[in-house]
């Protein structure tokens, strides 16, 4: 007869939701800090209707 394995110990169910909020945390202080830096370049405005009118292959009449 084998051996018995090893009991493991229990995770808690909030040690999931503990991993996500200090992921989530990080990347919002890296994003503020990099939002805040005088090296930072503004973003440039996205051409939408361009974008939009490229799209329109046919039109219907």
């Amino acid at each position: 007869m084998g051996k018995r394995p090893t009991p493991k110990k229990r995770r808690a169910k909030s040690d999931g939701n503990r991993h996500q909020a200090t992921y989530e945390r990080k990347q919002l202080l890296k994003l503020r800090n990099r939002m805040n830096s005088p090296y930072g370049v503004p973003a440039e405005p996205k051409d939408k209707a361009g974008k939009a009118l490229k799209g329109i292959t046919r039109i219907k009449a």
